[in-house]
């Protein structure tokens, strides 16, 4: 308190408040146990404040400082929840790419595995053979936006990447060990995603949290930290708090809640909730009615920091990260106004 900073017990949570110059005056004056925290605070300040605003891909810089970028979900499953393998086959993938890019996609996520508990897991080598040729098709058509393949296997990764991916897009938090040595090696970019369990089960009385930011926080750190230790370039990773997966409604409602504190990570911050199931029990409706529900989520996550939204409806969603955009003070700033909306008369002031 002398210093100008204070902190206190609160529902078994340590709450702590002041400026930074508090803070250093506090960990100044702090012994050996209370440095280690305070330090930590004030390293959760910069990285909060210092949030990066480009991702190195290979090949590509993505600027996500200005707006939050729209990647979108290319499912080349038989058994995906939404679309029902309406891409598996490769011309149809690549017609649906195409679409994508042309209503507002900033990249396109090519997945072959579905996570699902209801679904069995693939091979490594069946999800090649339904990731690889797509990968390779959309190289080939030049669609102008970095593909990512969402993957957690390092076989195929390495495939994908070969095929020409910039960016691997990982919903295991590295469970596979060579995962990160390959993201490295091709000079890639990686998302690290939290994951509490295992892919395509699921086990309810496992997902108990007790403050479950804190829990995120520590596992995304330790795995990014575990990515830099292979090679992985800092300004390659983005993390996502993972949605859904190993977790209960009511878990990732307080993440939507407290988005904000991911930012302390210093990284860009992937959202994806994009007609999860966790919205659809809150709601009790089913996919093809969460549109709207999922885009309240995810301008609850671009407003909170979220900088890359993971999402099936491309155009809805690009359109809300341009109007946030717009309305921050950096959007209004030097931005051109239309005389009138389109298709108004031309008489209408």
């Amino acid at each position: 308190h002398a210093s100008g900073a204070f902190a206190e017990v609160a529902n078994g949570s340590l709450v702590a408040g002041g400026t930074r110059a508090a803070f250093e005056r506090a960990h100044a004056r702090a012994g050996e146990s209370g440095r280690a925290t305070l330090a930590e605070a004030l390293r959760a300040m910069d990285a909060d404040g210092a949030v990066p605003s480009v991702w190195r891909l290979r090949g590509a810089v993505l600027d996500v400082g200005s707006r939050a970028r729209v990647m979108g979900i290319l499912t080349v499953t038989p058994d995906s929840f939404h679309d029902r393998g309406a891409y598996g086959a490769v011309d149809r993938a690549r017609v649906r790419a195409a679409e994508m890019v042309a209503l507002g996609a900033d990249l396109v996520d090519v997945g072959g595995q579905s996570y699902a508990h209801w679904n069995p897991r693939v091979a490594a080598q069946e999800e090649r053979e339904r990731v690889v040729p797509v990968v390779r098709a959309l190289v080939a058509d030049g669609i102008g936006v970095p593909i990512s393949v969402d993957t957690f296997t390092s076989t195929v990764a390495e495939a994908a990447l070969d095929a020409g991916a910039a960016l691997v897009n990982d919903c295991s938090g590295l469970s596979d060990d060579r995962l990160a040595g390959v993201v490295a090696r091709s000079g890639a970019g990686l998302v690290v995603m939290h994951l509490k369990g295992e892919l395509n089960v699921r086990d309810p009385a496992g997902y108990r949290y007790g403050d479950a930011l804190a829990e995120i926080s520590a596992f995304l750190r330790e795995r990014c930290d575990r990515a830099r230790e292979a090679g992985v370039a800092e300004e390659a990773i983005a993390i996502d708090p993972g949605l859904e997966f190993g977790k209960e409604p009511q878990t990732d409602l307080e993440i939507l809640d407290r988005f904000g504190d991911l930012r302390s990570l210093g990284y860009p911050i992937l959202f994806a909730a994009s007609r999860k199931s966790f919205i659809g029990r809150t709601l009790g409706l089913p996919s093809r009615e969460l549109l709207v529900p999922s885009l309240a989520t995810a301008a609850v996550g671009i407003a909170a920091g979220a900088r890359i939204v993971r999402v099936h409806d491309v155009a809805e969603t690009a359109a809300l990260a341009r109007m946030l955009a717009a309305i921050g003070r950096d959007g209004r700033r030097g931005a051109a106004y239309l005389d009138r909306m389109p298709e108004t008369p031309a008489t209408a002031r």
